[in-house]
Parts: structure tokens; C-alpha cells; sequence
């Protein structure tokens, strides 16, 4: 379904400044009532003397990539994923290596990288802000050829993925259910975690391969993760009694997690993990299939987003 309103709304000012077009792509995921929610608030909060607009709604699972090729085509100069990392995932795999902006409106259960970059939760407020934000370069991660912009991984995390796949209620209250419940029930597997320098065999309850440093809800599983700096922050989680993870909560939100004695950390542009058994896999917390070997490769300067000016250092 798609909205279009190139409407001036401002004619002097349009006469001196020709708008930008952007285009809203909402995700299957999202409801009636968001989608009515954003309609008001785009309607409402957009500087229509900077931006004529379109709101595009997706159909099935893989629209989002379809409907940010067809903005390209259509000559949009940003395309706006509406709703969580998987879904900016899905839109950031078609505009990388473009000129094609990416902007994000958080929609979905954590939001980890538009609270990192400064987009905070609240819609109105994150609509507002895409009026005077900036176009940052950052780096993105391709995971045996697929993409990842955020976070990708193996284990633990990887079987809250699977859990919460496919789930319709979404939010805090299931995403903690379903990490409990994971907690709970993952047992530590042998892994062997190679770079450009080193080669550990470990038994790990997580291994991250982090572009950005956060999942959702400000749980900070790599602090020192930077979007621009040409390189993964490589976090482990060394098996130890599962009392240990949990009573580590409070220092991953305050971006301590690194001085819990279980966790091994370092950076790489390229990482390869295998396993001697089966494991979870996620791509920007999406659980997807993928046996055998994980090649984890760095692509620097991959993509153009958009980045509130609220955020002083977002990439930090």
C-alpha cells in the first residue's frame, strides 16, 4: 500500500528551496494503529518545506528490500526504515554501496541501533529529528554474503532470535521472557574464533561480531563498538554458571560488561567461527539458518544514514 503527498505546503520558501524526497517504509510487523500513528505524526512533525514525502507500506516478508529498490528507481534521496534492526536491515542491504540515504523510525521491540544513534523511542520525536539530522558514513558487516549493519552473532543471543521470530507480541516484556527462558535452557558450545591474529577455541555461551555496541534496550554488549572505525569489536562470553550472566545485567547497561570476568573481547576486520555442534545464529537480531562455517567480513564506508544532531558523537 502506498501513500504519496508531494504537496507544497510552503510555496515561497519551496520556490527558493526545492524539498528532498523520502520515502517511509513501514514493516509487515507493524499494526494498524502504528501505521495511522505515523501517517499523523509525519503529517505533523515533518518540515514539508524541506521534504515531499511518501509512506509505503509492506505486504510480506521481503518487501522492505523490493519497495527501497523501487524508491531508488523513483529517485528518492532517502529512504526511511520504519520499525526495528531487522528491518532497517532489510532496507540498509539495498542502499548499501549507494548514494541513497538510510533514515530510521523506531518501531520495534529493542531498537538497538536507533537508540545508539539518537533517535530514542518516541516517533513524533524521532520524526522531528530527521528534519535537521545529518548524513553520517558508517561501516556495515556482511556475514557469509549476507548483510548486517548493527550486531551479529552466535548462541545465546542467537536463541532469543529464534524465540522471539514470527512472535506477534512484541516489546520488553517478551524480549526478557524469551532471554530468561534462553538463559535457561542454551548450553555453552565449543567454538573456534579466528582474526587476523589469533585463533581461541573456547567453550562460549555468546560470541557477538559488533559493528554498533548495543541490542535493544540499552543492553550494551560491546561499549567500545564504533560504526566508523574500520573494524568489529569481538565479544565472548566464556561459560561459567549461569548466575554470572544474569547478575551481569546492571554493568552491560552501564557499558561495563567488559569488566565481568567471563567475558574475552578484542577487535578484527574479519572473523571466521565454527562450531562442533549445531548453534543459533542472528543477523541485527533476526535468527536466520546458516550450517557450517560463519564468515564475518568488515566493509568500511558501506552506508549513508541519516544521524540526529542531538547525538553529538554517534558513532561513538
Amino acid at each position: 500500500m502506498e501513500e504519496s503527498h508531494p504537496v507544497i505546503k510552503h510555496t515561497l520558501v519551496d520556490q527558493l528551496l526545492e524539498p528532498r524526497r523520502i520515502v517511509f517504509i513501514v514493516n509487515p510487523k507493524a499494526g494498524v494503529n502504528l501505521q495511522k500513528h505515523l501517517n499523523r505524526s509525519v503529517e505533523t512533525h515533518l518540515d514539508h518545506r524541506l521534504f515531499t514525502y511518501g509512506i509505503w507500506h509492506t505486504e510480506k516478508a521481503g518487501h522492505a528490500a523490493e519497495l527501497a529498490r523501487k524508491a531508488r528507481a523513483e529517485g528518492y534521496e532517502i529512504v526511511v526504515a520504519v520499525g526495528g534492526d531487522g528491518s532497517i536491515n532489510e532496507v540498509a542491504s539495498v542502499l548499501m554501496h549507494t548514494d541513497t540515504i538510510l533514515g530510521i523510525i523506531p518501531a520495534g521491540s529493542g531498537n538497538g541501533l536507533a537508540m545508539h544513534l539518537g533517535y530514542g523511542r518516541n516517533i513524533d520525536k524521532a520524526v522531528r529529528k530527521l528534519n535537521a539530522a545529518r548524513v553520517q558514513v558508517i561501516d556495515c558487516g556482511m556475514l557469509n554474503g549476507r548483510p548486517f549493519v548493527n550486531l551479529a552473532g552466535i548462541g545465546f543471543d542467537g536463541l532469543v532470535s529464534r524465540y522471539m521470530k514470527g512472535r506477534r507480541l512484541r516489546g520488553f516484556l517478551p524480549y526478557f521472557f524469551n532471554s530468561v527462558l534462553a538463559g535457561l535452557r542454551y548450553s555453552a558450545k565449543i567454538c573456534t574464533v579466528e582474526t587476523e591474529d589469533r585463533t581461541i577455541t573456547e567453550k562460549c555461551f555468546v560470541i557477538t561480531v559488533a559493528n554498533g555496541p548495543m541490542y535493544g534496550y540499552n543492553f550494551q554488549i560491546a561499549p567500545d563498538a564504533r560504526l566508523d572505525d574500520g573494524k568489529f569489536s569481538v565479544v565472548l562470553f566464556r561459560d561459567v554458571p549461569r548466575w554470572e550472566y544474569f547478575a551481569a545485567l546492571p554493568a552491560s547497561l552501564k557499558g561495563q560488561i567488559y569488566d565481568a570476568r567471563f567475558v574475552e573481547h578484542f577487535t578484527a576486520s574479519r572473523v571466521k567461527i565454527s562450531c562442533k555442534e549445531p548453534n543459533f545464529v542472528h543477523i541485527d537480531g533476526e535468527s536466520v539458518d546458516i550450517t557450517g562455517d560463519l564468515t564475518f567480513e568488515l566493509i568500511p564506508g558501506a552506508l549513508k544514514v541519516l544521524v540526529p544532531q542531538t547525538n553529538s558523537d554517534p558513532v561513538a
